[in-house]
């Protein structure tokens, strides 16, 4: 019986699929085996493009789920105006139409200029009226003794901020990535000003804040030292409830499989690798026959084309599949039957104090993994759990070195399904489960409403 409830407030939430749902549906998968009840408050998933209905399935019965209504800038989601068709004899309705339509494309290409102006702290405030109303609500029929909001976005923040002023509850706030020490920031100065001090804000008022990594709470810390009452590290994991009976999916039978499965943009891109690779084949270190490289997810954003464009020109075209976007099940399929699982990561200075959440679902799969990481966290993990190789994203010699070891490796076993990273493999990574994230948090809110 659950004696105690939790409002999880998060914008990223099942059948939103993507990189920041794991941690909410997972803290809302396990929280009611420590005497949690589970309410979620998150938004209404119209307008989304990534969606996995399967990933709902993972949830108890008894967890609550509202949504709220987002506000949007664009018509119809943010979808360009589709083209009028007009009838002979008609002229003038045409033209009206077809000069409609331009400015209707027009001014959805004005909003995406003026968004960042607009939009603060980021693209999904305007979900924030609905989701107050509807917090409201649920804070006045339930009884909600602690509040857990998790970003970004760090819209989620502001919303629980609100909820913990109003009503009579303990706040957890969340960091997933740091907030105005993130390294992807706006450059407006007078807008990360307003953050700045919308997150002293948040820092002062949380009854605790956690995040993910060991160096973003050292620099929380270091920054907020007085306004943060207290500071936990509860990291990010993996479920092996994920990979119970899991098949490979997407095979590629007696070639040394590479596999990414997520979204590449300009700072985390694979065409360093490919040139790697590229050089190794010309070099005859590599058989090009041996070797395939899949891509899940985003491999050119729209409209962009210089990863293809790099396959092309290298002359990779027969070793390269796109796969698109995957279910999630079917993407750790596609992880599971691969020979090495790629972790390509952003080239920013500061990069290293990031923990993928990749990293963890590869540890759940074990197979080998070749990161392409700055020095960090990330990277002391796989050395010290020995679970591939390491090699900086900006140095080629380095790349070429791991991918290298790993092929070799390969070549000389054969394809490898993790039993090569040691038989107590499942109990050394058995602290970054999913379900020891629950237990963490869960003893948090448990002191928090005790005091």
């Amino acid at each position: 019986m659950n004696t105690r409830n939790v409002l999880i407030i998060c914008y990223n939430f099942p059948p939103i699929g993507g990189g920041g749902v794991p941690r909410p549906l997972k803290m809302a998968k396990y929280l009611g085996e420590y005497g949690w009840g589970v309410h979620v408050l998150t938004v209404d998933p119209t307008y989304h493009a990534t969606l996995d209905p399967s990933l709902l399935a993972q949830l108890p019965s008894d967890v609550a789920i509202h949504r709220a209504k987002e506000l949007s800038l664009f018509p119809r989601g943010g979808q360009a105006a589709q083209p009028v068709v007009a009838t002979s004899g008609d002229g003038a309705a045409a033209q009206r139409a077809s000069m409609k339509s331009v400015l209707k494309k027009q001014l959805v290409q004005f909003l995406k200029k003026a968004k960042p102006y607009l939009m603060v702290p980021d693209d999904q405030i305007l979900w924030m009226p609905g989701a107050i109303k509807l917090g409201r609500e649920i804070m006045r029929r339930e009884k909600i003794d602690v509040i857990f909001s998790t970003s970004g976005p760090v819209t989620n923040h502001l919303v629980a901020r609100k909820l913990a002023s109003e009503f009579s509850c303990k706040w957890v706030a969340d960091f997933r990535d740091p907030w105005t020490q993130n390294m992807h920031t706006s450059g407006i100065a007078w807008r990360e000003n307003w953050e700045e001090r919308m997150e002293d804000q948040v820092m002062a008022q949380a009854d605790a804040v956690t995040t993910v990594t060991a160096t973003f709470a050292t620099n929380f810390l270091k920054k907020h030292k007085q306004r943060i009452k207290r500071m936990e590290l509860i990291y990010n994991g993996f479920d092996q409830a994920d990979f119970e009976g899991l098949e490979p999916s997407f095979e590629a039978p007696n070639k040394f499989h590479a596999v990414y499965a997520g979204i590449l943009y300009q700072k985390r891109n694979p065409r360093l690798l490919l040139q790697a690779i590229r050089e190794l084949i010309d070099a005859g270190e590599v058989d090009q026959k041996d070797i395939l490289l899949s891509f899940a997810g985003v491999f050119d954003y729209p409209g962009y084309s210089e990863n293809q464009d790099c396959v092309e020109a290298l002359g990779l075209g027969e070793n390269v599949r796109l796969l698109g976007n995957l279910p999630h099940k079917t993407a750790l399929g596609l992880m599971k039957g691969a020979d090495a699982l790629l972790l390509i990561g952003d080239v920013s200075a500061d990069a290293g104090a990031y923990i993928p959440g990749k990293l963890y679902e590869y540890m759940g799969i074990g197979n080998p993994i070749l990161a392409l990481n700055k020095p960090g966290e990330a990277t002391e993990i796989i050395r010290n759990f020995r679970l591939g190789q390491v090699a900086d994203p900006e140095q080629k010699d380095a790349i070429k070195h791991a991918y290298l070891e790993l092929y070799k490796e390969w070549k000389n076993q054969g394809h490898t399904d993790g039993e090569g990273r040691g038989s107590d493999f499942a109990e050394r990574v058995r602290p970054y489960e999913r379900r020891e994230q629950a237990r963490q948090l869960a003893k948090l809110m448990d002191e928090l409403t005790s005091q």
